[in-house]
């Protein structure tokens, strides 16, 4: 499938999901779901990918654009470690843990990266920070500059 015809994501930027494995795995809660999941996501310059996290492991891909900055946070006392996708930087892709808050921005131009979720991704997984929570309280005291990468 082609990167057409994406659709608004809540944590911000376009996706179009385009592969959703018909194998099932069971997560650690017991709950079935699809073995693997994968998207194409697209933020175009000047806008974010705001501070959330999912239940499985996420896999980044850049495809397209100079390249893409990811902020991960572990909610430890260390504030967040930024990876960068870039040909620059000869790193295309990224493992971000199960449970790690995550937050994007296009280093410049748009960008085109993939998403693979395993187990796959649901939107019941699926957590945005919310600004006046404790974890946003805690991220702001560390990191005051990504402050607008939390949402409402």
């Amino acid at each position: 499938m082609k990167p057409i015809d994406l659709i608004e994501h809540p944590e911000g930027g376009r996706y179009r999901e385009v592969f959703r494995s018909a194998h099932t795995v069971s997560k650690y809660d017991g709950t079935g779901r699809p073995a693997v999941t994968h998207i194409y996501f697209s933020l175009n310059p000047g806008e974010i990918s705001r501070f959330h996290k999912v239940t499985s492991d996420e896999i980044w891909h850049l495809y397209q654009g100079e390249g893409v900055h990811l902020f991960l946070w572990a909610e430890t006392d260390s504030p967040p470690q930024c990876v960068t996708l870039s040909a620059r930087e000869n790193c295309f892709c990224h493992v971000v843990p199960a449970g790690t808050w995550q937050a994007a921005a296009p280093i410049s131009e748009t960008v085109l990266a993939g998403c693979s979720v395993a187990p796959g991704f649901e939107f019941s997984d699926f957590t945005l920070m919310a600004y006046h929570s404790p974890a946003a309280e805690k991220l702001v005291s560390l990191a005051p500059e990504l402050a607008g990468y939390i949402g409402m």
